[in-house]
């Protein structure tokens, strides 16, 4: 993530310490990528060795999870909507990522293998891209 970008974020979670995760351990990171089978984006990683399970104008879900949160990790989140779409077979790219965030309508918010950010409405079976990376979800939906 650029300098700036992360210069905000410490900005506005150093006056929001319920905003404000943990930063989390690289070993933990590779473990989850292994358990997961996936390649994290390198902003993603960034943001979690940084700032753990954050909320910046987006819940970010990681490790270390600010009080605004559930204690739920990525890895949580992802094996349960793989598991959960794969019984009735839907959103298929869902299986080849994962989950770092959930809407208010409880739609996952996942990173695909070419670090594009994507929901899927489960109400309407329909997968939209959101962002074209995770800096630029953060970037879009940063508080001021």
């Amino acid at each position: 993530m650029k300098q700036e970008l992360i210069d905000k974020i410490r900005l506005i979670l150093s006056d929001n310490d319920l905003f404000a995760g943990e930063s989390v351990d690289e070993e933990i990171i590779k473990s989850a990528e292994n358990e997961l089978n996936v390649k994290f984006d390198k902003d993603y990683v960034q943001f979690l060795s940084l700032f753990g399970g954050s909320y910046t104008g987006v819940p970010v879900y990681g490790f270390n999870n600010c009080e605004m949160l559930s204690e739920e990790t990525v890895v949580d989140l992802t094996k349960d909507f793989r598991s959960n779409y794969l019984v009735d077979n839907r959103c298929e790219l869902i299986q080849s990522s994962y989950v770092i965030s959930v809407s208010g309508n409880g739609d996952p918010v996942f990173i695909s293998p070419d670090d594009k950010v994507w929901i899927y409405y489960h109400d309407d079976d329909e997968t939209e891209e959101l962002n074209k990376s995770f800096e630029d979800l953060i970037e879009q939906n940063l508080m001021d």
